[in-house]
């Protein structure tokens, strides 16, 4: 089974092919692509693989664009960081889809699947498919109060939010605190995933706030954060896993 790996992060791209590798040792992996150009290229000079392995939102655009295109028929397994309103739009039109971060027992029923139909019995139609995802607009702004006056802070600037006897915080990268009108449930679905995560019903943090992640108590993780803060903040053992898997990203 040759298989070709459309992905555009280096970690997710090694994990991938290690997981592949303990589904089934005898697949080929004939080419990794990380770019929408770079796939088009790949397929105006090679034959057609039996497999793809796919994330959705590359670097320079939707990989939907390379098989839309191409108009490419073999199986696609896609691979992706969204949640189920954006999975649904897909979902009739491949083999199957994986949410990252990936799971070898899942991506294991996926191959086996490919396996037993082997190849597709209709093209997928990814010009319905294009059509039918949206790609999600975050947020990119905020608009706070500072005295009397009103200035925007780019999500650049922020370090993260934080949730205080019932008052949403955001808090600058240089440690001033404004007031926003933001619920954390409502920052977490209008921030894009890749930049933050909910480690708590307390803080939604950026990346770039992380300083050192320490063990604490059993399974748990505790956060030392730039602008520092005096509450203890807190990995629940239910959202570890998925934070590492985050943070390595």
């Amino acid at each position: 089974m040759r298989i070709l790996i459309i992905e555009d992060e280096a970690p997710a791209q090694r994990r991938l092919i290690k997981l592949v590798q303990q589904c089934d040792p005898s697949a080929q992996i004939i080419g990794v692509i990380q770019s929408v150009k770079e796939g088009i290229e790949w397929f105006g000079a090679n034959s057609a693989p039996d497999l793809i392995l796919s994330d959705i939102q590359l670097s320079d655009d939707l990989s939907f664009k390379i098989f839309s295109e191409l108009k490419i028929q073999t199986p696609v397994i896609f691979t992706t960081a969204y949640d189920e309103y954006a999975i649904n739009a897909f979902k009739f039109h491949s083999i199957d889809y994986l949410l990252k971060p990936i799971n070898l027992d899942e991506l294991k029923q996926s191959i086996e699947k490919y396996k037993s139909i082997h190849v597709v019995n209709q093209p997928t139609d990814f010009a319905k498919l294009l059509k039918g995802f949206e790609v999600k607009e975050y947020r990119s702004r905020f608009l706070v109060y500072s005295g009397d006056s009103l200035f925007p802070i780019t999500i650049g600037e922020i370090a993260y939010f934080l949730s205080e006897d019932g008052v949403t915080f955001l808090v600058h990268e240089g440690g001033k605190r404004y007031i926003i009108n933001d619920s954390l449930d409502q920052l977490e679905d209008e921030l894009d995933p890749r930049q933050f995560i909910r480690v708590n019903r307390q803080f939604l943090m950026s990346a770039k706030a992380i300083q050192r992640v320490h063990s604490y108590g059993i399974q748990k993780l505790k956060l030392t954060v730039k602008p520092a803060t005096d509450i203890d903040i807190i990995v629940s053992k239910l959202r570890v896993t998925d934070f590492k898997a985050w943070l390595n990203r």
